[in-house]
C-alpha cells in the first residue's frame, strides 16, 4: 500500500513522488498512448518513483485491474480499433489512488472523467494528457475532414475533461497550439513521449525476401487517418514500382481496403504486427521510413525509425506533429498528394549517398529525444502541479455555493416566526413529510430491502439534535439516512455538484441540503449555517468519510467536520452505519435484483469537555471511527422466509 506524502531518496536529497497513471488500455501493444505510458512508467520507476496502473487487461505488481466497458451498438467500431473502455469503478478508484502524491489521467474516456472526480473528492493533484486528436475518431466514421464535428469534439473534451485540470501534457508543438486557438485554460506543457534506448542502429543481415527490393516501411495502425493508401498509389506511380517491397507493420480496420488497393502492385505488400526487438532489426533492415498521416499528435513510430537511421518521408500535414522532425525539404511531401510522395521516394533511390549522410544526422536528431531525459521534464511537470495545487487548489468548475446557499436560506424563512396561519401551515407540512416518509421508506424496501435497526438510539438524544454520521456508499444512501431519522428533522451535508444530479440532485434539495463550500467566504456561511441548525436542536447528517464510493466494504477514515461542530457545540454524535447484505441463499431484491441494506443506529457519543478543543476532536473522532466500524462488523440474520413491512423496517411472517 503506497503511503501519503513524499519519499527522500537518500541518492541527492531527490524527491521520489507516489503517482497513478490512469487509462483504458493499458496491455495493447498496436496502441500508441498505451506503449508511450509504458515507457514513461518504465524510466519513473528507474529514477525510484513508485508507479501504480489503473487500467484493463491482465493483473500485474502495482496494477489495479477494472473490467472492460461495451459500447451498444458502436462496440464494433472500438474494437475494429484495437481499443477497450474500461468500466468506472470507485472501489477500485479508491484502491489505487488512495496515498498517492499525484493522478495522471491520459484520455477524455469516461473511465478517466469520473476517475478525476474522484481524485478531486480525494484531495489529489491531478494532470492530463492530450493523446487524442478528434481526427482519430472521426476518420473512423468517414469525417475526418469536417472540420465543424472536430471542432466540436474539442469543445466537448474541454467541457467534460480538460477544464478540470491546471496542468495538460502534450507531446508537441502542433497540438499545443491547437488548444491554446480553442481557449484551453490550462497551462500547456510540451513534453515529447520521447524514444526508447532499445531503438538504435544495429548490424543486422536482411531478409533473403527483401535482399533484392528497396524496403520502405510503414509503421502504425491501419486506419483512415494514417494514409497507407498514399503509399500504396505513389509507388503505383513510381518508375521504380517493380523494385520497391512496403511493409506494413501494423494492424487496423483499413487492412482489407488496402490489400484490395496493392492487388496490381508488383510486390504484395506485407501486413503483419512486429513485437518491438523484431520492429528493431526489421528498422535496421528498411530503407526508407514514410509517415503519411493526415493527422498525428506527434508519430513516435518514426522518431523510433529515424533512431535506427532511417531517413523519414513525412507528410507536411498542418494536423500532423511529425513534420517537425524535418530535417531537409526532400523529406517533406505535399499532405495527400500520392505523386509528391512518389517523387520523393525516387529522390532517395535515386542519392544513395545523400540518404546515408541524412541517415546519421536523423540518428542523432532522435537521440536526443531519448525518453531517459524526456521523463525528466515529465517529473518537473508533476513537481509543479503538486506545488500549484498546494497553493490554488483545483480549477474551479463546481455549482454556485452562493447559489444554493441563497435557495436553502429562502426556503428556511418559510420556518421563521411563523404567525398564526403559518402554524397551520406548519402542521401540514409535517404532516406531509411524516407521509412523503413513509411512502420513501415503502419505495426503499421495495428497490433496496432496507431495514433499519436501533432507532430507539434517536430518542437517547432527548430531542436536543446532535450530529449522525454514516459511511457513504450509495447514490441513495443519504434518502436512506433521511428515512432511517425520520420523523426527526435533518439537514444534510453534501458537495455542490450533486445539486446538480438530474433525479438525486431533486431528492437532496427536498432533504434540505447544505452545500459544502470550496472558498474562505463561503466557508464562513456554511459554519454559520451549522451552528444554527444545532442551536435550533436540528439534526445535521454527515458522510464523514467525504467521497462516495460504492458498495465499499470496509471503513474509510474520517475527516474531522463533523467532529469539530460537535465538540464546538457540545453535541452528540449519532453513530450509523449501511451495510450491503445478501441472503443465506445469496438472493437479492426478488423485485428489482438489488442487493438489501441494512442501517444500524448506535448510542449517542458525546464530546469530552474536559479536554482541549484539538484533542476532543480527535478523541471524539477516534470513538466515533470504533462505534460505526462495530455496527458494520455486527452479526446480523437475514431470513430467507417471505418478509412483511413494517414502520420499524423488516419482520417475518
Amino acid at each position: 500500500m503506497i503511503k501519503i506524502g513524499y519519499i527522500i531518496s537518500l541518492k541527492e536529497g531527490v524527491v521520489n513522488l507516489k503517482i497513478v497513471h490512469v487509462l483504458d488500455l493499458y496491455d495493447q501493444p498496436n496502441n500508441g498512448v498505451a506503449t508511450a505510458t509504458k515507457m514513461n512508467v518504465e524510466h519513473l520507476q528507474n529514477l525510484g518513483h513508485e508507479v501504480r496502473i489503473l487500467s484493463t487487461g491482465e493483473p500485474a505488481t502495482e496494477k489495479v485491474v477494472v473490467d472492460e466497458f461495451s459500447l451498444p451498438l458502436f462496440q464494433h467500431l472500438v474494437d475494429a480499433q484495437g481499443f477497450s473502455f474500461a468500466k468506472p469503478d470507485d472501489s477500485k478508484y479508491f484502491e489505487a489512488f488512495n496515498g498517492a502524491d499525484i493522478i495522471h489521467f491520459h484520455l477524455p474516456t469516461p473511465f478517466c472523467i469520473k476517475g478525476e472526480k474522484i481524485a478531486r473528492q480525494m484531495g489529489i493533484t491531478t494532470i492530463s494528457s492530450f493523446h487524442l486528436q478528434p481526427q482519430n475518431i472521426t476518420y473512423s466514421i468517414g469525417l475526418g475532414k469536417n472540420e465543424k464535428i472536430n471542432d466540436r469534439l474539442y469543445n466537448d473534451f474541454y467541457k467534460y475533461f480538460y477544464n478540470r485540470f491546471n496542468y495538460i501534457h502534450v507531446p508537441s508543438q502542433m497540438i499545443a497550439e491547437q488548444l491554446i486557438a480553442r481557449d484551453y485554460k490550462a497551462e500547456i506543457r510540451v513534453i515529447s513521449n520521447g524514444v526508447s534506448h532499445i531503438f538504435r542502429p544495429i548490424q543486422v543481415e536482411k531478409n533473403k525476401h527483401f535482399e533484392d527490393k528497396f524496403l520502405i516501411l510503414m509503421v502504425g495502425r491501419l486506419s483512415g487517418e494514417k494514409r497507407q493508401d498514399l503509399l500504396v498509389e505513389a509507388v503505383k506511380q513510381s518508375k521504380y514500382k517493380d523494385k520497391i517491397q512496403i511493409v506494413f507493420a501494423g494492424q487496423g480496420p483499413e487492412q482489407k481496403k488496402l490489400e484490395e488497393l496493392s492487388k496490381t502492385l508488383p510486390n504484395a505488400p506485407v501486413f503483419k504486427f512486429f513485437p518491438q526487438n523484431d520492429l528493431v532489426k526489421l528498422m535496421n533492415q528498411a530503407d526508407l521510413y514514410v509517415h503519411a498521416s493526415d493527422a498525428e499528435i506527434e508519430g513516435i513510430s518514426c522518431l523510433e525509425a529515424m533512431a535506427c537511421g532511417l531517413v523519414p518521408v513525412i507528410s507536411d500535414s498542418k494536423l500532423s506533429a511529425t513534420k517537425s522532425f524535418s530535417l531537409t525539404e526532400k523529406s517533406l511531401f505535399a499532405s495527400g498528394d500520392a505523386s509528391s510522395l512518389a517523387e520523393r521516394i525516387e529522390y532517395w533511390i535515386d542519392n544513395p549517398a545523400k540518404k546515408a549522410s541524412y541517415s546519421k544526422k536523423y540518428a542523432k536528431k532522435a537521440d536526443k529525444m531519448r525518453a531517459e531525459t524526456t521523463v525528466q521534464d515529465l517529473v518537473k511537470l508533476y513537481q509543479d502541479a503538486i506545488k500549484k495545487q498546494k497553493r490554488d487548489g483545483y480549477p474551479r468548475v463546481d455549482v454556485s455555493y452562493a447559489q444554493n446557499t441563497t435557495q436553502l436560506q429562502r426556503k428556511r424563512e418559510k420556518y421563521v416566526e411563523p404567525k398564526s396561519p403559518g402554524k397551520i401551515w406548519s402542521f401540514l407540512t409535517r404532516q406531509a413529510r411524516k407521509i412523503f416518509s413513509f411512502v420513501a421508506y415503502v419505495i426503499l424496501f421495495v428497490l433496496y430491502g432496507v431495514k433499519v435497526e436501533g432507532r430507539e438510539n434517536i430518542a437517547l438524544l432527548d430531542n436536543e439534535g446532535g450530529i449522525s454520521i454514516m459511511n457513504h456508499i450509495h447514490n441513495m444512501d443519504s434518502s436512506m439516512a433521511a428515512i432511517a431519522l425520520s420523523p426527526e428533522k435533518v439537514t444534510f451535508v453534501s458537495s455542490p455538484a450533486n445539486l446538480q444530479l438530474p433525479v438525486i440532485g431533486k431528492i437532496l434539495k427536498l432533504l434540505r441540503v447544505i452545500p459544502i463550500p470550496y472558498s474562505t467566504s463561503s466557508a464562513k456561511d456554511f459554519v454559520r449555517i451549522i451552528q444554527n441548525e444545532l442551536k435550533n436542536n436540528r439534526i445535521v447528517h454527515f458522510f464523514p468519510e467525504g467521497m462516495l464510493l460504492k458498495n465499499f466494504q470496509g471503513l474509510r477514515d474520517f475527516k474531522d467536520g463533523a467532529f469539530y461542530f460537535a465538540t464546538k457545540e457540545k453535541k452528540a454524535i449519532l453513530p450509523m452505519a449501511i451495510r450491503q447484505v445478501k441472503s443465506r441463499k445469496g438472493k437479492q431484491r426478488w423485485l428489482t435484483g438489488n442487493p438489501r441494506y441494512f442501517i444500524f443506529i448506535g448510542k449517542p457519543l458525546y464530546p469530552n469537555n474536559d479536554l482541549s478543543q484539538k484533542i476532543a476532536i480527535e478523541d471524539l473522532k477516534a470513538r466515533s471511527y470504533n462505534s460505526v466500524n462495530s455496527l458494520l462488523n455486527k452479526e446480523i440474520e437475514v431470513p430467507n422466509r417471505l418478509l412483511f413491512l413494517t414502520w420499524q423496517g423488516l419482520a417475518p411472517l
